[in-house]
């Protein structure tokens, strides 16, 4: 049984690699968060830029004339590739999902469930870009927004579980977590 689950895992693993390796052309990287802000991408165009990391990896291999360069991702910023953009902490990468007053990420982990572990799409935040990214639970924006009381108040009372604040207005096209930001603190 274990045999055959591995024969069905390895292809799919391989097939999921080469279709990483063929997105890898249009991967810019953000050096720092200066660059992130100002939408200044390095290493595109001639580069290739291969972002290692499903298996534990903490570097990116850029790939540019022929010519290769190994960063740790802990001297790089974040990266953005077909749009969407990513920023690295503690060497794992975190989708940027939202840029507004407060920054909002999802980061796919496993998460065991029935018979097996399974990748779930789990929710972060940090209160700028050079804070540390932290679970995106109730307790934790009490904690980091302790000294803006009228968001505090207003995130008790609005929300009433952990997963509610992950909430997604898609008629004003934002997370009401980020609404409700804007509104008390700015």
């Amino acid at each position: 049984m274990k045999t055959l689950k591995l024969m069905m895992i390895v292809p799919l693993m391989v097939l999921f690699m080469m279709s990483a390796a063929a997105k890898s052309q249009t991967i810019g990287l953000y050096l720092t968060v200066q660059d992130y802000l100002g939408h200044k991408l390095s290493y595109t165009g001639s580069s290739k830029i291969k972002v290692s990391g499903l298996f534990g990896s903490n570097t990116v291999v850029i790939t540019q004339d022929g010519k290769k360069q190994v960063l740790p991702k802990s001297e790089i910023f974040g990266y953005s590739e077909d749009g969407a953009d990513y920023r690295f902490f503690n060497n794992e990468e975190y989708h940027i999902v939202s840029a507004k007053g407060l920054f909002i990420y999802t980061h796919t982990t496993l998460v065991q469930q029935g018979k097996g572990p399974k990748p779930t799409e789990q929710y972060f935040f940090s209160a700028s870009l050079a804070d540390p990214i932290r679970s995106l639970t109730i307790t934790n924006v009490l904690i980091v927004y302790a000294n803006h009381p009228d968001f505090t108040y207003a995130v008790e009372g609005f929300f009433k579980s952990d997963n509610d604040l992950a909430a997604y207005d898609t008629f004003n096209k934002q997370f009401k977590l980020a609404f409700l930001y804007a509104q008390k603190v700015n």
